[in-house]
């Protein structure tokens, strides 16, 4: 049986290929380490979590509730529900409590009195409790 003249150079091909797919893989992965790094985290998910904590606690992990807000984005009431995860948030749902999610000081209150709502609790930083009337 004769040796096959071609199978040395297939290992190198095959060697070269691992190796330049290795450097690729490594070199897009420590590049897009670095953009992570510079991106800032436009809807602070991290700030989100520590906001809700305490009403994510008072409703207990089984609840669903409503959800208001004084800001028409979408990616804040998607940042509000990955906080409070697993208690589940719906967007102008018929629920006996509300949670209310506000960017600046107003009065709370009367806007849950424009919507039929009643303050149970502030929880500070733009956190209401709201409760169906």
């Amino acid at each position: 049986m004769q040796p096959d003249r071609h199978s040395g150079r297939v290992v190198a091909a095959l060697a070269a290929v691992a190796v330049l797919s290795l450097y690729g893989s490594l070199d897009f992965y420590s590049r897009q380490v670095d953009l992570n790094k510079a991106q800032k985290d436009a809807y602070n998910i991290g700030a989100q979590e520590q906001r809700f904590a305490a009403v994510k606690r008072e409703l207990g992990s089984n609840a669903v509730a409503g959800y208001v807000s004084d800001l028409s984005d979408p990616g804040i009431l998607l940042s509000a529900q990955y906080a409070l995860a697993p208690v589940l948030l719906v967007d102008d749902a018929p629920h006996q409590f509300v949670i209310g999610n506000f960017s600046r000081p107003m009065d709370y209150a009367g806007f849950g009195r424009e919507r039929r709502l009643t303050t149970v609790k502030d929880f500070g930083g733009g956190v209401i409790l709201f409760r169906k009337d």
